[in-house]
């Protein structure tokens, strides 16, 4: 198992979602997962690059 760096504590995120959503997400027919997925493309590609910079250094911990 891969010892977490103590240098990277409490950076990031992290979240959990309820398995009766991932279920209902499951049930979801195919049209519409691409749609919600093509939703949050759209929204992403309209954040200025400045932003999904900071947003990615988030995710990586790096903040």
């Amino acid at each position: 198992m891969k010892k977490s760096d103590p240098a990277k504590k409490n950076k990031g995120f992290k979240y959990f979602i309820e398995k009766e959503k991932i279920e209902e997400y499951r049930r979801w027919p195919v049209e519409r997962k691409l749609a919600w997925l093509y939703g949050g493309n759209r929204l992403r590609k309209s954040i200025p690059p400045d932003k999904i910079a900071l947003q990615d250094r988030f995710r990586r911990g790096e903040l």
